[in-house]
């Protein structure tokens, strides 16, 4: 099997990092985030560092930001270079192409056919999500990839249909977005070095925050959105995706981040990351009360909900007004 980059890339001994673990109010973020902190962390490099973009989120007028991690941060923090892949052979091919060369192809696949997803999507619903491919054998059919909090393996029957083996020409197929982190140019800093990079990075997502707070934002448009909400399971996961999930997976990275970044001794950074944990967790009790109004398919006052999100948001970014301002 051939392999890509500078780790073991082994399935059975991989352990998900912290930011995944169980007790959190949201062990998975979104899947773009989500393979991104395992490979950061099979590599041995410290994930908590780049995570500063949620400060630049904002309610989008009917989602959340999708969050993810900007290339050029990647690069400037780790020296992790990233490109778009253009796919114009057999998509098993072409990963295993960059795989040789040490990259890890990050492409968008159909869940339906990930064995990891077994209970929800897995030959059961088509949804659009992203792997991080380390290690593929064509002729055997057989690819080891980053998913959701874990690294995964698949082969066979699914390998086929996950890469289009065999599949006759469709013109009407559209072929996946496909991306290659580029390991070759890894850069390793010591502490001090990469908390300068991060704080630098983190002043430039800060100076992009919204200048109204985003939660009042949302709390507007809530009332149009309900109808959607109450359309039924699969309308309220999606929404529930969407939208709340972003917001408090968001706020509880970002906390991660400030703790981090407080490591280096500004009390301000841990202050605001209490607020922003604050506000993931008020958003997990949102996303349980949006269940119940989903099941009873009845409105409830969510205004308490809004206003305890609202406020930590306020407290957390008026907090870092001093060590992440002009």
């Amino acid at each position: 099997m051939t392999r890509a980059g500078a780790a073991a890339w082994a399935a059975e001994s991989h352990v998900p990092h912290r930011l995944h673990d169980a007790g959190r109010d949201w062990p998975e973020t979104n899947c773009y985030v989500d393979v991104w902190i395992e490979l950061l962390a099979a590599l041995d490099l410290p994930v908590e560092a780049c995570l500063g973009f949620p400060l630049a989120s904002e309610f989008e007028g009917d989602q959340w930001t999708f969050f993810k991690p900007p290339h050029a941060d990647l690069e400037a923090l780790y020296g992790i270079r990233v490109e778009e892949l253009t796919l114009w052979r057999p998509l098993a091919e072409q990963l295993r192409t960059q795989v040789e060369r040490g990259r890890v192809p990050l492409v968008e696949v159909d869940a339906f056919h990930l064995p990891d997803t077994d209970g929800s999507a897995y030959r059961h619903a088509h949804e659009k999500t992203t792997i991080g491919v380390v290690a593929i054998d064509v002729a055997a059919q057989r690819l080891r990839y980053f998913h959701n909090r874990g690294l995964h393996a698949l082969g066979g029957d699914d390998f086929a249909a996950l890469l289009r083996v065999g599949a006759e020409p469709d013109a009407r197929w559209l072929p996946p977005y496909c991306e290659i982190a580029k390991l070759d140019g890894l850069v390793r800093r010591g502490d001090a070095a990469l908390r300068e990079h991060a704080l630098a990075l983190a002043r430039r997502h800060y100076a992009r925050r919204p200048r109204a707070n985003p939660v009042r934002a949302y709390e507007q448009a809530f009332a149009a959105h309900l109808p959607h909400v109450l359309g039924g399971p699969a309308a309220y996961h999606a929404y529930a995706f969407a939208s709340v999930r972003q917001l408090g997976a968001g706020a509880e990275l970002l906390a991660s981040h400030l703790r981090w970044l407080g490591d280096g001794g500004d009390a301000a950074f841990a202050h605001a990351a209490d607020a922003f944990a604050e506000l993931s967790a008020a958003a997990k009790t949102f996303l349980l009360k949006l269940a119940r109004i989903a099941h009873a398919g009845r409105a409830r006052d969510v205004s308490a909900s809004f206003a305890a999100m609202a406020g930590a948001w306020e407290r957390g970014m008026h907090g870092l007004a001093e060590p992440l301002g002009p």
